[in-house]
């Protein structure tokens, strides 16, 4: 099973051949590197903006509740694409999590 490195890789370049700007935080041993804890890669392209959670086939369901749990927790609007590496096919599940605010319990 390829490392997320590999993962991000692969993502960065498909990003890029699609003319995005694509911004990821370096790795540091022993600390949390993703974004908010949700959000391993940032990419704009115009008015565009995409939060990607990056992950395997398996871990899917982990990632999709872990973010709907911190939206909920949080009270914000923050919408985050999974891109999901299925390594028997070879291509992304790419999955969408967009919690609009109205649709949050009180």
């Amino acid at each position: 099973m390829p490392k997320e490195a590999q993962i991000r890789k692969k993502i960065v370049e498909i990003l890029e051949k699609e003319n995005w700007i694509v911004w990821y935080p370096p790795k540091v041993k022993y600390k949390q590197n993703d974004i908010f804890g949700i959000i391993d890669l940032l990419a704009i392209k115009g008015k565009k903006k995409k939060n990607i959670q990056i992950t395997t086939i398996s871990n899917l369901s982990a990632r999709r509740k872990k973010i709907i749990n911190f939206v909920k927790k949080s009270n914000v609007e923050l919408p985050v694409e999974i891109w999901a590496w299925n390594q028997k096919k070879k291509i992304f599940k790419k999955e969408k999590i967009n919690i609009k605010m109205e649709n949050l319990p009180n």
